[in-house]
Order: structure tokens, then C-alpha cells, then sequence
């Protein structure tokens, strides 16, 4: 646990090191990684460092209220090899509160106080893309499918937890987008890929070894071909003489389809620890979702943020009767160098087994104070009722953005 915590900390100093300029407001609502490209430079770097601080201060056993202090944390480097050619590299160093999981599950641990313990990083994507002057990009490698908002999107200290824990990510494929500027219609981007669940040596971590996935640990679209898919439209920047209201509006829908994996034969999976791969999958895995985000200026120093997304999942990760649906609002207040922010998930499960047909609430709030545009302090709470457990949690964090 010591080397571990020591390795840890040196990465994150690392990580931080050099820092220069910042973001603008923009940048700091949900730090969106989606969109960091510099093409005005030959090489560039981004990072952002958030350290979490929480307390789980009343639950349903007295031995769940514990101490956990973890990091969600990245560095994004990005090459442009000449006017079309560019290479990005995501790198992720992330541990976990109790019970969150990264990719569609949670995660059955004993309960115990935590300090930076069972942290992982790893490479979250490698992507060449090839761009052309007419909006045409071509990309390939490890990524994640767009479907859904980022998880990053969501507001508060951990809105990101919830979306996280069904996402699609570190996916090995192909695609293709293409941009278009409508004028006062808006920009607008159309996304497709074809995927599968990555099961190269890249799927495994350092610091803590999550292990390599194998085909044979299954799960859907562990299966090796471009049998699984996703496409997304989304659009942004409308324009209007006569309602403001459209300025500030931008969409997303989208659709994926992860394919059954052939009948396990092994142990579970990295990109998705926490589920029990080891049944015979009998459906593909589909999802929708629709996503609207609005941003105005009610006064001025005064910006507010509220967006809502549906995620509707048919047989969520394969499974016979594992339906679920999501809808998640958020509010995003910021007002000079003060933000509050928050979410509310509704999660509803249709499953034939009783104990997995409940359905999960969880909200929380936080209030922030920027510093400054590269350190970013705040406090929070959040009140999860999953499983028929009701868990309260207060905690703070410390967020570090820079690039270079």
C-alpha cells in the first residue's frame, strides 16, 4: 500500500508538472475531455487532476460509513503530424469510491477506509485521425463510441459517477465523423464507429494490475470483429434574431449496439471488473438516448447550465431481462469565481429476478470556488438510495487544470 500511495503521488506531481495557461469559463463547466485539440500547435498537452476527499457519513450498515480519499485524473497529449494527420493519447490514473465501477456494474468490496488505495493507470485512448478542409474526419484506435454526453459533462463533484458506471469505453475500432456549419441552423456532426472491446495489452494498468482482457472473459462486444456499432448526431451554436432561447441550445442523440460475446470460458474482464462475464449471453446489448444542454447569462458575472439526457439500455451488458433506463438532470451555476452545481439520476431496472428489479436514486450538490482558471476547490453531498440502501456522503475536492 505505501509503494503503491508513494507511485501514485509521484505520477500526479508528474502529471502537473510544467504547467502553464488555463481555460476559460467554458472550459471549467463539467471539463468536457472531449475537446482539447490544439491544431495551431505541433504538440500539446492537457491535463486535469482532481483529487476526492469523502465521508460517508450515514448508511444502512454502521460499517459502510468510511473514509475514502481517491483521484480521477488524466493527461491528454496530442501530436499533429502535418495539416491532416494527428495522434492523441489519453492517459488515466483513477481509483474508486465504494460501490462506483467503471463500465456498467458496481462493485461488491467489503467496505474500509481508503487513501488512494487500488488506483490504476492506464492508456483510455490512442486515436489517429485524418482530417480533411470539409469537415471529413477519419479515425482509428482505442476510443470511446459516442453515444451519450461525456460523463465529464455532468455537473458537481461526482456527477460523472452515475454515467460512468454504464458508459461505452476503451473500445478498439474505426470511424468516421463529419461537421457541418448550417450558419444560423447551427453546426452540426454526425459520428459513426464499429467497435470491439479492446483485448490487447493496452487493457491493462500499472500501479495496480487490473489484468489483460481475453476474449474468453466475454461480455459484450468482446468479440474481436466489427460486429458492434454506434452513430450520434449532435449540434450546437443556433442562431436567432427573435429568441434568444436557441443561442444557447445544443442536442445530441444517439445509438449503439454492443454484440454477444461467444460463451465465456474465463474470468472476468478488465474494462469491466466489477461484472460477472461468466454467464451464456443470450442478447445483444442496445442502447438510445437523447441529450439536451442549455446555456445562458441571467445577469451579468451570472452564467447557468442545465442539461438532461435519457440512456434506454435493452439488455443491459447481455443479460436475458436486464433492462434499464437512466435520466439524468443537471444545473450548473457560475457566478465570478463562485460555481454551484448538481445532478439528479433516476435509474430504473426491469429485471425477472426481484432483488434486481429495484430502481436507484441518487442526487448531489456541491459548492466550488475557483482560485484561479487552473485550481479549483470544493465541497459537497450526496445522497444515494441503490439497492435498497441509503448511503449520505460529504466530501470535498481538489481539481487542477492546465495545459501547455
Amino acid at each position: 500500500m505505501i509503494k503503491n500511495t508513494i507511485l501514485l503521488i509521484f505520477t500526479l506531481i508528474f502529471f502537473s508538472i510544467s504547467a502553464t495557461s488555463s481555460y476559460t469559463q467554458d472550459g471549467h463547466e463539467g471539463h468536457n475531455h472531449s475537446g482539447h485539440a490544439k491544431f495551431d500547435k505541433k504538440f500539446y498537452i492537457h491535463g486535469g487532476i482532481k483529487m476526492h476527499f469523502d465521508t460517508i457519513a450515514e448508511a444502512h450498515e454502521k460499517n459502510e460509513e468510511v473514509d475514502e480519499s481517491y483521484t480521477h485524473s488524466h493527461i491528454e497529449m496530442g501530436y499533429n503530424l502535418n495539416k491532416n494527420f494527428s495522434l492523441l493519447t489519453d492517459i488515466k490514473i483513477e481509483g474508486e469510491s465504494g460501490g462506483h465501477s467503471h463500465g456498467e456494474a458496481t462493485v461488491s468490496k467489503l467496505p474500509e477506509d481508503k487513501f488512494f488505495d487500488d488506483h490504476k493507470l492506464f492508456i483510455d485512448k490512442l486515436i489517429l485521425s485524418y482530417s480533411t478542409d470539409v469537415g471529413i474526419t477519419l479515425y482509428g484506435g482505442k476510443f470511446a463510441p459516442s453515444v451519450g454526453l461525456d460523463y465529464h459533462a455532468f455537473p458537481g463533484i461526482w456527477g460523472y459517477q452515475k454515467i460512468e458506471e454504464y458508459a461505452i469505453v476503451e473500445r478498439l475500432g474505426y470511424g468516421i465523423a463529419l461537421k457541418q456549419n448550417f450558419e444560423d441552423l447551427g453546426t452540426h456532426k454526425l459520428n459513426v464507429s464499429t467497435f470491439f472491446k479492446d483485448n490487447t495489452s493496452l487493457s491493462n494498468s500499472v500501479i495496480t494490475d487490473r489484468g489483460k482482457t481475453k476474449k474468453s472473459d466475454g461480455g459484450v462486444s468482446n468479440t474481436q470483429d466489427f460486429s458492434s456499432y454506434a452513430i450520434s448526431i449532435e449540434g450546437k451554436d443556433f442562431f436567432s434574431l427573435s429568441n434568444n432561447f436557441v443561442d444557447g441550445l445544443s442536442y445530441k442523440v444517439g445509438h449503439a449496439k454492443q454484440s454477444k460475446a461467444v460463451k465465456n470460458l474465463g474470468s472476468n474482464s478488465a474494462n469491466s471488473s466489477a461484472i460477472n462475464d461468466n454467464v451464456n449471453l443470450t442478447h445483444d446489448e442496445k442502447r438510445s438516448s437523447i441529450s439536451l444542454v442549455h446555456k445562458s447569462i441571467i445577469a451579468p458575472n451570472l452564467s447557468m447550465r442545465i442539461l438532461t439526457e435519457f440512456m434506454k439500455i435493452e439488455h443491459f451488458t447481455g443479460e436475458e431481462s436486464h433492462d434499464r433506463d437512466y435520466i439524468t438532470t443537471g444545473l450548473d451555476f457560475y457566478y465570478k469565481k463562485i460555481n454551484v452545481g448538481g445532478t439528479y439520476t433516476q435509474e430504473t431496472n426491469e429485471a425477472a429476478e426481484a432483488d434486481e428489479a429495484i430502481d436507484d436514486k441518487v442526487y448531489q450538490v456541491s459548492l466550488g470556488y475557483l482560485v484561479n482558471n487552473n485550481l479549483h476547490l470544493h465541497i459537497g453531498y450526496k445522497k444515494a438510495d441503490e439497492a435498497n440502501e441509503i448511503k449520505h456522503t460529504v466530501g470535498a475536492m481538489i481539481a487542477y487544470y492546465f495545459d501547455m
